[in-house]
């Protein structure tokens, strides 16, 4: 009996402090903090991204307006594509050969071929604004952060969780962009290979001149 004259107020102290209304409403302060409000955090807007419904359906798109960056699919037919001022990559005019029906397949494969290059060109510049504009993103952050007079005590665990999510946003379109020029330069040697089998295909001296006659050496896909 005696000893539970001394514990008593112990546990009473402690059932008012789990009950204390103060103690959580600080609570709620340090885990609902749902929104910087700064617009900072915001991740749509330039960097919204959508998968294509072209005929392709493998298009890619970051941004809108300006800062917007269209990533053209691996199974795009290139050879179908303009590219807006492409004398701002080259000076010379397309030559490709004749378009004509027996050097088509040849025709195609280089402007396929020319196109896609282009176009690699074009999505890299354009890839490069997005990147930039995520990264000044992520020093706005850093900089409100070190600004915020907040009394919030959750307020510094939000800025570091948004610049984990900004940073990794970052390194996926940074990868997004490297696997897509990978398979550009598969797709390079796709056509180069279409154009060397397109001028076998002319090649008179491909097939057997008569029975035991000595077939002539295939033509390398790639060129030394």
């Amino acid at each position: 009996m005696v000893l539970l004259v001394f514990l008593a107020p112990s546990f009473s102290m402690a059932q008012w402090a789990v009950y204390d209304e103060a103690v959580l409403q600080e609570i709620k302060r340090i885990n609902e903090v749902k929104k910087l409000g700064n617009g900072h955090d915001k991740l749509d807007g330039d960097f919204k991204g959508a998968i294509s419904s072209s005929s392709s359906g493998q298009d890619f798109t970051l941004g809108t307006g300006s800062n917007q960056a269209i990533l053209k699919g691996l199974d795009t037919k290139f050879e179908t594509i303009t590219v807006d001022n492409a004398d701002k990559y080259i000076g010379t005019e397309q030559d490709c050969g004749s378009n004509d029906a027996k050097f088509l397949k040849h025709y195609n494969a280089c402007v396929g071929l020319r196109n896609l290059r282009l176009q690699t060109l074009k999505q890299s510049q354009d890839m490069l604004k997005v990147l930039n504009k995520r990264r000044e993103q992520i020093v706005k952050l850093v900089d409100s952060s070190r600004n915020d007079v907040s009394d919030k005590s959750g307020q510094m665990q939000r800025y570091h969780f948004e610049l984990q999510a900004q940073q990794s946003l970052l390194q996926t379109d940074a990868m997004q962009l490297q696997v897509l020029m990978d398979g550009y330069k598969q797709r390079e040697k796709t056509y180069e290979m279409q154009m060397v089998e397109a001028k076998r295909e002319r090649d008179t001296g491909r097939f057997d001149a008569g029975k035991g006659a000595l077939r002539k050496p295939s033509v390398p896909f790639v060129m030394p």
